[in-house]
């Protein structure tokens, strides 16, 4: 049973753990590409540090979705619009704080875990300013982890080809891949019939997940009765690492870390439509 409390140990430990690597980094270091595209690692980690959660959430909880200085109000922006806002405002945070940024960081982080601690056990259902759509504390706290899990492994992955993601993460990763399949797989009117992709998971939760494709874009369902177009079977963290695109289908495919049933050119569709978010 994934609960509150577990998210709130796990936000602070997925924190401690990445400004403990990023101590251990030279000033060089800081100018490496990350494995998240055109970032280095300096850019990954303004973003993470300009997230302004903890004052979102203090906000939600007085009542106030208005958005905080700096950041857009809700639903201004579409998909496209919104990739562009995070890029542009990290490396600006970035060149902002220059020398300061470590610290800037580790004060983030700080200031979410007294709020956090702060929190009652009806405060997690409070919906908080986003800029794609209110969402409850909850959500947010996943989401959190989820940037700090999967930008941690964009950073430690370059200095190390073994990382890994922490198990404890694997929990609000796989909560918030709706979010990251919908800005993957944009609309297409050329998607005529929707297909239907099943992710047989296991390790170390087993778990199966529809993503449909259609004229609409992508979508996660709950697995159906009806036979899938494409069932492909690996672990939550392949799973994971392919959806966020960290990891193409033909790289998991070649290193025998995916396995499918199913027709080749449905597969290949997949990895061409995956566009990133």
């Amino acid at each position: 049973m994934y609960s509150d409390a577990d998210r709130a140990h796990i936000v602070h430990a997925e924190a401690k753990q990445l400004e403990q690597f990023l101590c251990t980094l030279s000033p060089e270091d800081w100018q490496r590409p990350s494995a998240c595209d055109r970032w280095q690692v300096a850019d990954v980690v303004a973003h993470l540090a300009g997230f302004g959660l903890a004052e979102r959430i203090t906000q939600g909880l007085q009542g106030d979705l208005a958005p905080p200085q700096g950041q857009p109000p809700i639903g201004t922006l579409d998909e496209d619009a919104f990739r562009a806002w995070i890029a542009q405002g990290s490396i600006a945070v970035r060149v902002r704080l220059g020398e300061q940024l470590l610290s800037a960081f580790i004060a983030t982080n700080a200031r979410l875990d007294q709020v956090v601690a702060a929190l009652r056990p009806q405060d997690w259902e409070t919906r908080c300013h986003h800029p794609m759509g209110a969402e409850p504390v909850r959500t947010l706290i996943d989401v959190r982890i989820t940037e700090l899990a999967m930008h941690g492994w964009d950073i430690r992955s370059r200095f190390d080809p073994q990382a890994t993601l922490s198990t404890d993460s694997l929990p609000a990763l796989c909560h918030t891949i709706p979010r990251a399949v919908r800005r993957a797989f944009r609309p297409d009117a050329s998607r005529s019939t929707p297909v239907r992709y099943r992710f047989a998971v296991a390790d170390p939760a087993q778990t199966i997940q529809d993503i449909v494709l259609s004229r609409e874009g992508g979508r996660c369902e709950p697995a159906s009765d009806g036979k899938a177009d494409v069932t492909f079977r690996c672990t939550v963290d392949t799973y994971v690492l392919v959806i966020f695109g960290r990891c193409t289908v033909e790289a998991a495919l070649r290193d025998r870390r995916l396995a499918y049933d199913g027709p080749p050119e449905l597969v290949t569709a997949l990895g061409q439509a995956f566009v990133g978010g």
